[in-house]
């Protein structure tokens, strides 16, 4: 289902719903406890979403109190080298995770605290040893439909993006450090006229020639993922990479917005225990008891991103099952973005991610 079909009401009676949240009563004993623990957060819709799904009910149900920092992977990094992490607990892209590994930055996750239905319901990619799967999401065309109304032409995929001649304006991509989940190399290559089927594996030099051409159009290249959905309200670009999730909230609250499913990328995050986390143990209850059904269901209604717990589907709204990412229908139209290949190690050790990332900072700073 196109998204400029999508009525508005959907949403609005998705969020008239009572929160899908647990009684305290149902929440197993070895989740229960005291102190703290410390989490990042990028900000904007996603950090609301995560508040009311994840957070709040967690301290109100087990007594552990979530204390959140800004989200700055360099930083948390930097930390967890001097054997001091900053927080407990971050979420990075399915394709930086080895990169995280390798740099021995991160726990191995402890699913004793999990309970034996939990699991079962979690697909086995949710479930690496160092990495819970933290949701389902995309990365697409968005566009302000005061630029671009409906009825008109619109942009409908990567294509489209790069086009800046029949689709003027300034665009907003994301930056170096958000270059996987932000599906910079793919989104270029296919906007280079590369199928989606032809994708992996990534030629850099041609996805990095495409980038390089478009720069001069970049308005906005970004951070955090709020940055795209608000560069796009401010008018200061047209048409932006932008995360489904963070578009469908700006839209709920009357912002200008829409977005194309044709050719975006499938992609999932993992939530991560950081190497010498000093509430290692409530870390592990926190993650447990978010990827239980009624906490994903209450994520994907708060924010329109795919649940990793598939007895979540259940639970939501039936019409938000078409534009959940994942979704049988919409999936059609996605590209999976392949983790193996972004974690794939080269003769030197590094991961393609490693290389990629080298490559940006040097295209960016000239």
């Amino acid at each position: 289902m196109n998204m400029k079909a999508m009525s508005l009401s959907v949403f609005a009676a998705a969020l008239l719903l009572a929160p899908l949240v647990a009684r305290a009563e149902d929440i197993p004993e070895n989740l229960k406890g005291s102190g703290e623990v410390v989490i990042t957060s990028g900000g904007g819709t996603w950090e609301d979403a995560q508040k009311k799904a994840f957070f709040e009910p967690f301290t109100r149900d087990t007594g552990i109190k979530v204390v959140l920092v800004p989200e700055d992977h360099a930083k948390l990094l930097a930390s967890v080298k001097l054997g001091q992490p900053e927080a407990d607990i971050t979420s990075v892209p399915g394709g930086t995770l080895a990169g995280f590994v390798n740099k021995d930055a991160v726990e191995e996750i402890d699913y004793s605290f999990f309970a034996q239905d939990t699991l079962a319901n979690m697909p086995d990619a949710m479930k690496n040893k160092h990495g819970v799967g933290a949701l389902l999401y995309s990365i697409a065309v968005a566009f302000n439909t005061n630029k671009f109304p409906e009825g008109g032409k619109q942009p409908k995929n990567w294509a489209d993006f790069y086009n800046v001649k029949d689709f003027p304006g300034p665009r907003s991509l994301p930056k170096c450090e958000k270059l996987v989940d932000g599906g910079l190399l793919e989104g270029a290559l296919m906007g280079d006229g590369v199928p989606a089927d032809k994708v992996y594996p990534i030629d850099m030099d041609r996805a990095f020639a495409k980038v390089a051409e478009l720069k001069p159009n970049v308005g906005r290249w970004w951070v955090a993922g709020a940055d795209a959905p608000q560069s796009l309200i401010d008018g200061e670009v047209d048409i932006a990479a932008a995360y489904n999730g963070r578009i469908f909230g700006a839209r709920q609250q009357g912002a200008p917005l829409s977005l194309s499913w044709d050719q975006s990328l499938l992609q999932y995050d993992y939530w991560v225990v950081m190497k010498g986390s000093p509430n290692k143990e409530n870390a592990g209850k926190f993650l447990a008891y978010i990827s239980r059904p009624q906490p994903q269901a209450a994520f994907a209604e708060a924010i329109s991103y795919g649940p990793v717990n598939k007895e979540a589907f259940n639970l939501v709204p039936k019409e938000l099952l078409d534009v959940l990412p994942g979704a049988p229908e919409l999936a059609k139209k996605q590209l999976f973005q392949n983790y193996d290949w972004w974690n794939a190690t080269g003769p030197d050790g590094r991961t393609n991610w490693d290389v990629a990332l080298e490559r940006c900072v040097a295209l960016l700073s000239q």
